[in-house]
């Protein structure tokens, strides 16, 4: 099926343990993954660790062959694509526009696309949800929050949709002399309830797209997305020593609700507040991305697996909470003067100034 004929190039990252390679002779392909993942990344590429990957991509930005596909008959559908399975094969078909074919046994995907922006993002996607997948076996599950950390410590931040999460954390970015990014949308949480950064690229929505954000243009990319809005991604090489570089003790927990006022404020909120918002956004995973990994199970037995990974899920989101002071923030209409407001509350409550807490 593949006819591209230029060199390929190799991508490959280590997630905690969980190694992934992507081959692609498209340099545009490439520098979008690569920027995606860039705290990961294995440079060079290491040949024993290619070995081990638990994911290998192929991907060519070609339009799918379909004639040579053999005439399955679907198994799975969803909003963004269907699903076909052929013994140890599955093929994921996105409505005539790219084509996934996955090979369970040796763990290969191979990614048609003449689409830039949809054979990036099926990449980038497929690796996200095969990860998150692999590292929840391994007791690492994700929280959907924004995390920073400073002086060992660290302070998440579960946000409503539209809440100015990127906002907030574009903001102590800015600050990288005191505080480290965990991760913009999903930290991962340890055993002992502690945060453990998972940055990826940073996206910002696009009110056009001759109009990026203030950053240098090696380091921004503009992504048309299936289900929404476009969006500028930033990759985090643009963010040179703001990054935070093992697990931190979490000691703040702030929990976002939109408001229609003007104004932004912090009060303190009980327990079983924090044990809610942490069920939804950890323990169910709401607005978490879970992208494929169900199309790629290997057996149906995987599927019973899932009632231990939510146990897990709820005693590591439950190790968090005992460590955390909870906070609901009713947040206003203007995310600056809201990302204004949770940074002076931290100033003053000294986040990262003192001495790390001690551990539970």
């Amino acid at each position: 099926m593949p006819t591209d004929l230029r060199t390929p190039s190799e991508l490959q990252f280590a997630f905690y343990g969980v190694r992934v390679a992507v081959v692609c002779a498209d340099r545009e392909v490439c520098k979008r993954v690569a920027d995606d993942f860039t705290y990961f990344r294995v440079d060079p590429p290491d040949a024993r660790g290619a070995e081990a990957c638990q994911l290998r991509i192929t991907a060519y930005r070609q339009a799918p062959a379909y004639d040579d596909l053999p005439p399955l008959m679907a198994t799975i559908y969803s909003p963004r694509n269907v699903s076909y399975s052929d013994g140890d094969v599955t093929y994921i078909d996105y409505f005539g526009r790219a084509l996934s074919i996955y090979q369970r046994r040796l763990q290969q995907l191979q990614v048609y696309a003449a689409d830039v922006h949809l054979l990036h993002e099926i990449i980038y996607g497929t690796i996200l949800s095969r990860v998150a997948e692999q590292l929840e076996r391994r007791g690492l599950h994700r929280v959907h929050a924004l995390a920073v950390e400073a002086n060992a410590e660290s302070a998440l931040f579960l946000m409503p949709s539209g809440g100015g999460k990127t906002t907030l954390a574009l903001e102590f970015l800015r600050r990288k002399d005191r505080y480290k990014l965990v991760s913009e949308d999903s930290p991962l949480i340890d055993a002992a309830g502690r945060t453990v950064p998972f940055p990826l690229r940073i996206g910002v929505v696009a009110q056009s797209a001759d109009a990026p954000p203030p950053f240098p243009t090696e380091h921004v990319t503009y992504i048309e997305r299936m289900e929404f809005e476009p969006k500028f991604l930033i990759s985090l090489a643009a963010f040179d020593g703001a990054l935070a570089a093992g697990p931190s003790a979490p000691r703040w927990l702030f929990i976002g609700k939109r408001s229609l006022g003007q104004g932004c404020s912090i009060r303190r909120a009980s327990k079983v507040v924090g044990f809610r918002a942490l069920v939804e956004g950890m323990v169910v995973g709401v607005g978490l991305y879970q992208g494929v990994e169900f199309l790629l199970r290997t057996s149906v037995f995987d599927l019973w697996r899932l009632g231990g990974i939510i146990l897990s899920r709820f005693r590591r989101a439950c190790a968090l909470l005992r460590r955390c002071q909870i906070f609901v923030v009713t947040l206003g209409r203007t995310p600056q003067q809201n990302a204004n407001t949770l940074i002076a509350f931290l100033e003053e409550q000294r986040f990262g100034c003192g001495p790390a807490p001690a551990p539970h």
